[in-house]
């Protein structure tokens, strides 16, 4: 066939016009370019060209869609992953738009979108180490090498048995995170399965996932006659067991294709039917549902607003279900039921309202202290103290919970920034997260317990001790420099700058890690960083296993970074290496 026609066939597979759903599309931002005009120069005429790697296996990628300023120029790599453009500047017929320019000839490289897509690729979050630009004005060439990352897939089959292809089950996918400090599974998509089924989750990338089933009621048995046994299909969790949390985890690389199956088995539904008592009227309820000690996605309830009643059908077993109002004057039920051969009808699910919690500041600045006397923030000397600009938020911790349960502190007025507020916590763990503008967080407490190492635990209907947070502002100091792989650093500053770095540093033990971004010359910098002992660590993209909370870095991840002894009012100088991928 003429690679004409080829090209023009694959050009319409990518394009949005056509109005199908093509899930390989996938846009790599590999590295930035725009040519700019130098003052008096009408046209000039400038090359770029490189070449389309694998990233996994650095193979060429042939016929890979190459843009450059959006779709204002596009082509489709060779054979070999090559392409080659010739561009004009702005004074040119259909050259390339820009202003301001340079001392000298020539034209100057910065920010703009130099970009690949393929289908079976996905998204990059690397950037090309080759990539750097126009760095003269008398330069009018550039190579730029481009990584497109190969998809993962997990593919497989759902076996229903009895059935002879007319029940479809739908398959949803998460994805094990690192959300706001903490780890969690995260949805990544559902699948019904076709026909025969069978499954398939495209676009993928390199990571640990889970496998389930939604449940599902079986439609021969709602075509009965009105009284007679309903069935469905509960949810089942890869490898074929009933719980999420024993779910097996399915690990897959880059390129690579995972197999696996799983039974689902035909039970009898039984009618539930739960009262509440004090359950807010008019408001929405949420309400979830999941086996008596093993919270898991996959079942279902609902709430009706003119009964005031949770209802649904449920198989045999052991249930837990929790109802959750939203508002200023929010509320939560909990309770557990079994499903024992026949319809079930109570016990009321009792709604209690969410915990207030309130929250005390004391500032130890310059050796100041203050004291919260509703005196505006006046302190011990009466002289007047400006508070810091505090956030303080609760995250929770819970496996079921998501990020709407989070909570955030609320000033209260006349308090001179000393006093804080939740007004309405639902119940469960939560980690207490500070962040404070020239100053740090010395001590955090609840009741006598260490909120900087320990949980905040807010019961159902029970009250929370006031939080405690005591602030300090000789903090030490942690500045450094970043090298790259090969032990070379960037301190020119110059327009040939390094990718950005992303610097972990870490409390030795466990607590709350701080990152921040390198400069262009690699430099970075922390101030008012609490005594203690800490890891420092240097990578080219952010990292999941680095950002757990309360949990101390392996000694493998440890012994890559630099361990630092900090006191108050210290100023320490590091070099870091950068670690290159995904810590493990």
């Amino acid at each position: 066939m003429d690679r004409g026609i080829v090209d023009e066939h694959i050009m319409r597979a990518f394009s949005v016009r056509n109005g199908y759903r093509y899930g390989f599309l996938v846009l790599v931002m590999m590295g930035m370019a725009t040519w700019v005009p130098v003052r008096g120069q009408d046209e000039h005429t400038i090359t770029l060209r490189g070449q389309v790697l694998n990233s996994v296996t650095k193979e060429p990628v042939a016929h890979a869609l190459v843009t450059v300023m959006g779709d204002q120029y596009a082509m489709f790599s060779d054979d070999q992953g090559r392409y080659e453009f010739a561009l004009q500047s702005a004074g040119a017929p259909g050259g390339v738009a820009g202003s301001g320019g340079g001392p000298g000839g020539g034209l100057i490289f910065v920010n703009r979108m130099v970009t690949a897509r393929k289908p079976g690729y996905l998204d990059s979050n690397r950037t090309a180490s080759a990539m750097r630009g126009f760095r003269s004005t008398q330069e009018t060439q550039s190579d730029v090498t481009i990584y497109l990352v190969p998809e993962a897939l997990i593919v497989g089959h759902v076996e229903v048995p009895g059935s002879e292809g007319e029940v479809r089950i739908e398959c949803e996918l998460y994805r094990k995170e690192m959300r706001e400090g903490r780890q969690v599974w995260s949805a990544a998509g559902t699948f019904t399965t076709w026909g025969n089924g069978e499954f398939r989750f495209s676009q993928l990338r390199a990571g640990t996932y889970k496998l389930i089933t939604h449940e599902q009621m079986d439609r021969d048995s709602l075509a009965q006659v009105p009284g007679g046994p309903l069935f469905g299909y509960p949810p089942v969790y890869y490898p074929n067991t009933t719980d999420f949390s024993t779910a097996g985890e399915i690990a897959v690389k880059a390129g690579q294709t995972a197999q696996v199956n799983l039974s689902v088995a035909r039970q009898e539904y039984f009618p539930v039917r739960l009262g509440t008592r004090y359950a807010p009227v008019g408001q929405p309820i949420g309400v979830s549902i999941w086996p008596m000690g093993h919270w898991g996605p996959g079942w279902s309830l609902g709430y009706n607003p003119a009964d005031q009643s949770i209802e649904g059908m449920l198989p045999n077993g052991n249930y837990t279900v929790e109802g959750n109002s939203f508002g200023e004057q929010a509320s939560t039920g909990i309770a557990n039921f079994s499903v024992r051969g026949r319809p079930v009808e109570g016990p009321g699910v009792q709604f209690v309202a969410n915990a207030s919690i309130g929250v005390t500041v004391r500032q130890e600045f310059h050796g100041e202290q203050s004291v919260n006397d509703g005196s505006e923030g006046v302190n011990a000397r009466g002289s007047a103290k400006r508070a810091a600009n505090l956030h303080i938020l609760l995250r929770s911790l819970e496996e079921s919970s998501n990020p709407s349960q989070n909570a955030q502190a609320r000033v209260v007025g006349g308090s001179g920034g000393l006093e804080y507020t939740f007004p309405s916590v639902r119940p469960g763990r939560y980690e207490v997260h500070v962040t404070v503008a020239g100053a740090y967080v010395s001590a955090m407490e609840s009741g006598g317990k260490d909120l900087t190492r320990e949980p905040l635990v807010v019961p159902l209907g029970g009250s929370v001790p006031p939080i405690e947070i005591t602030m300090r502002d000789d903090g030490a100091e942690v500045d450094g420099t970043v090298q790259d792989s090969a032990g070379e650093g960037n301190s020119q500053g110059n327009q040939e700058s390094e990718a950005l770095r992303i610097i972990y540093l870490v409390p030795v033990g466990g607590g709350q890690p701080r990152l921040s971004g390198s400069q262009p010359n690699g430099n970075f910098t922390f101030t008012q960083v609490a005594p203690g002992d800490y890891v420092l660590l240097a990578f080219d993209e952010q990292q999941e296993n680095v950002e757990s909370v309360n949990e101390p870095l392996s000694p493998e991840l440890q012994s890559k970074g630099q361990v630092v002894h900090l006191e108050a009012g210290q100023k320490a100088s590091v070099t870091l290496q950068v670690i290159e991928g995904s810590a493990e």
